[in-house]
């Protein structure tokens, strides 16, 4: 969606939110950085099969103790 509508703060918000949303975080359970975003604010590790419900683009949670 980089098209030259809309004007540069809007693409620029987009392109943030995107990196973070495409980025792998820490895992609560297993401390490794496997958790991937599976659609909006369900988040899942690839490596125990946890699945947390968090942030729409971004994982917050930091702990599940």
């Amino acid at each position: 969606m980089r098209t030259a509508r809309y004007g540069v703060g809007v693409r620029k918000r987009l392109d943030s939110i995107e990196k973070l949303r495409s980025k792998k975080y820490k895992c609560p359970q297993c401390r490794k950085l496997s958790m991937k975003r599976l659609y909006g604010g369900i988040w899942k590790c690839k490596r125990c099969g946890l699945e947390v419900a968090d942030g729409a683009y971004s994982m917050t949670v930091k702990s599940l103790n």
